[in-house]
């Protein structure tokens, strides 16, 4: 079901409440599609889709067809049974069904570079000792590339879009 015209924050609520039990996640997915922070990551010319969500500790990354999330609140309560989704899943099929996703195009050759500052990110905040983490400049260094040299969005500790 696509929507043509914006919805309120209490319609959207109102409209997804069944999806929900737990109105706390549902209020953070409607606030996350009305604040623009699902992004649809689309590289081209292959047309390869990413999805992430921005949410409190930075970017997760989720495969709606799996039916996987990145954060700790997937690992630890949906994959235990506890809850059926975390709030950046409901957040994604909410931005699907509205189409209010934050797009964001890439170049194909942007692929790896985008994947491995996502992957440094998430690993960066999942409790990984420095030493055990290494940083985008330092994969970069080893290729014989220096990503501060690329484009402003490809900073260290910067994810795309």
């Amino acid at each position: 079901m696509l929507f043509t015209q914006v919805l309120s924050r209490e319609e959207l609520i109102e409209r997804y409440s069944q999806r929900s039990k737990n109105r706390k996640y549902l209020e953070r997915a409607v606030d996350a599609v009305l604040e623009g922070r699902v992004k649809r990551h689309v590289f081209n010319p292959s047309g390869r889709v990413l999805f992430t969500v921005v949410g409190r500790s930075g970017d997760e990354f989720i495969d709606p067809e799996k039916h996987f999330c990145s954060c700790q609140h997937f690992f630890f309560s949906v994959l235990g049974g506890r809850d059926k989704e975390c709030y950046h899943l409901l957040a994604n099929a909410i931005a699907q069904e509205t189409q209010e996703f934050s797009r964001t195009d890439f170049h194909d050759e942007e692929f790896s570079t985008f994947m491995r500052l996502l992957s440094w990110d998430l690993l960066k905040r999942s409790g990984s000792s420095e030493e055990e983490t290494v940083s985008p400049d330092q994969v970069n260094r080893s290729h014989g590339r220096d990503l501060n040299t690329g484009p402003p969005a490809y900073k260290a500790g910067a994810l795309p879009g």
